[in-house]
Order: C-alpha cells, then sequence, then structure tokens
C-alpha cells in the first residue's frame, strides 16, 4: 500500500508537468484519476493466440476502479482497508462514506494529501505518543552508560539483538531522543 500511494504521487507529479506543458503549447488540458484499494487478488494469464496477458482477477480491482472514479483530476482516493495501512506516512483527508456499485455496505473513502515525511513506523508512532519502555530499566542503563563513556571519548561499540518485537527499535529511539535533549 505505500509504494502504491508512494508511486501514484510520483505520476501524478509528472502528470502535473506534462499537464502544464500540453495546456500551455497545445491547449490541451490533461488529468489523471488514481484509485487504490488493498486486498487479494489473483493474478495469471488469460486469453490465447497470441494474445496473453497477466491480469489481476477478483473484487480487489474492481473496487479500485470504483474508487478511481471518485477521485477528482489529478488525486488519489484510497479505501479504507488502504488507509489503514498507509496512516501517517500520507497525510489524508477524509472523503466519508461511499457507496460502491456492486458492494453491499457503503466503503469509507480518503483522499490522499501529500508524503508525510515519516519513514518508519516508529516515525508514525511517535506521532501519536510511544508507548513508555516497561521493565526495560537495565537495557536503558546500559544504552545511557555506554553514551556517556562514548561523549568522555572512550569509544563504545553496542550489539542489540534479539527476537522480532521485543523492542530493540524502541530502545533505540529512546536513545536518539536521549541525546537530542
Amino acid at each position: 500500500a505505500l509504494r502504491a500511494v508512494r508511486a501514484g504521487l510520483g505520476m501524478l507529479e509528472v502528470m502535473r508537468e506534462l499537464g502544464t506543458r500540453l495546456q500551455h503549447d497545445h491547449g490541451i488540458p490533461l488529468a489523471a484519476r488514481l484509485g487504490i484499494h488493498t486486498g487479494l487478488v489473483v493474478v495469471g494469464d488469460m486469453g490465447g493466440g497470441g494474445r496473453e496477458e497477466q491480469l489481476a482477477l477478483g473484487e480487489t480491482p474492481n473496487i479500485a476502479a470504483r474508487i478511481q472514479g471518485l477521485a477528482a483530476p489529478n488525486t488519489i482516493a484510497i479505501s479504507e482497508a488502504s488507509y489503514r495501512l498507509v496512516q501517517g506516512y500520507f497525510t489524508c483527508e477524509a472523503l466519508g462514506e461511499q457507496t460502491l456499485r456492486g458492494l453491499p455496505k457503503p466503503v469509507q473513502v480518503y483522499r490522499v494529501l501529500q508524503d508525510s515525511g515519516a519513514r518508519g513506523r516508529l516515525d508514525v508512532a511517535a506521532t501519536r505518543g510511544l508507548t513508555p519502555l516497561v521493565g526495560r530499566e537495565q537495557e536503558v542503563g546500559l544504552l545511557l552508560e555506554r553514551w556517556e563513556q562514548a561523549k568522555a571519548g572512550q569509544g563504545q561499540v553496542v550489539l542489540l539483538s534479539g527476537d522480532a518485537g521485543i523492542g530493540k527499535s524502541r530502545l533505540v529511539q529512546m536513545l536518539k531522543d536521549h541525546i537530542a535533549k
């Protein structure tokens, strides 16, 4: 979802430049509308007789196409499923629930405004407020001690390793925050 939105913003930027030139040189307006939805698809070769192409089949491309129809010219509209995955990485505006043909329930749709500048999940979490570190006093103390030794001119190396999800990145973020003070 992140790559899709970033690619979409890049496409819109190129289209704006091209549209400006076409409008100036030939009086031809040019605009693009992008729709993004996240879900399962089946990708396979379709066709025959030398006209085979790969297609994504299923409900997801159809919903994306209907969301594209809701987008204003030169904008990206995304579904709630995509929004949940990119929230915090991009600034978005809620467009409300939209009834899409072929779907039993309305879908919440958002317009992507711009990249927020967040580059990682901790950047995103920091905007909402990080949870306090609990039970990591020894590790925090060791990192702060090593930092003080490095500031005093004694070279230090710290290897931080462990299973996924135990808080390694959070410990590093805590040290960065401490150093920035």
